[in-house]
């Protein structure tokens, strides 16, 4: 996979939040497989950069939970349980009920026409067997709610836990009959044409909570006897 360089003229964007949002891609699209290490050396010569930037990202990264860092181990792609990203997707459906809800009453015509767009995409990239495009194309549907809501403290909490769903949704669910669960999205967006936001919000809430359901089911499980305080053994099994 060939990655595109930062550029020096970022165009206002910090440096670590280019370097972040390409690890995130690179992890998506299983350049970096979970147990994994991220080399800082290595990845600041490849993109002709020092390492601070690659620091940052990194650290950001880990506060969201996509990696961990362990002094002299450094960076490695995380293994969460399925558990936890079931615990995610809860969170997501009281989360983004509350944009729907809120969206219901702000959002335009142009709002729903791409919505209506995005859903028509992840069908078609589900057609396709793209599944990161799928995922990318529900994380700009979810997130496209969150922003019409026009409460940015719901828009932080998005924007922490999105990125943890989308990632390891396509890592674990590609081989998964998800098209029900896509379908679901046209559910959402019909409340939404709507106007009605209690309806919004329920059909928000249940998809999300369809989604937990399908973690728990088809997550692999860890390791036999693997326990939190374990988790870098367990990685460092999955590297070799």
């Amino acid at each position: 996979m060939t990655a595109s360089r930062p550029r020096s003229d970022f165009g206002g964007e910090l440096l670590s939040t280019t370097v972040k949002r390409l690890l995130l891609d690179r992890i998506v699209h299983g350049h970096y497989q979970p147990g994994e290490r991220i080399v800082e050396l290595q990845l600041a010569k490849e993109l002709g950069t020092s390492q601070s930037p690659i620091r940052e990202a990194l650290r950001d990264l880990a506060a969201i939970g996509i990696v961990t860092i362990h002094p002299r181990r450094g960076a490695r792609v995380r293994l969460p349980s399925g558990k936890e990203l079931a615990d995610v997707s809860i969170v997501r459906s009281e989360v983004d009920a509350l944009a729907a809800r809120l969206a219901a009453e702000l959002i335009t015509d142009d709002d729903l026409a791409e919505l209506d767009a995005l859903v028509e995409e992840m069908l078609t990239r589900l057609d396709e067997g793209n599944f990161p495009a799928v995922t990318e194309a529900d994380a700009r549907f979810h997130q496209l709610i969150a922003e019409v809501s026009a409460n940015h403290a719901l828009e932080r909490v998005f924007d922490q836990l999105a990125p943890v769903a989308r990632t390891f949704i396509t890592l674990t669910l590609p081989d998964v009959d998800v098209r029900g669960i896509v379908l679901e999205h046209r559910t959402i967006l019909s409340a939404l044409r709507e106007r009605q936001g209690d309806r919004a919000a329920q059909a928000a809430r249940t998809h999300q909570l369809n989604v937990s359901e399908l973690l728990q089911a088809h997550y692999p499980a860890r390791a036999t006897g693997a326990a939190d305080g374990d988790e870098p053994a367990v990685l460092d099994a999955l590297a070799e």
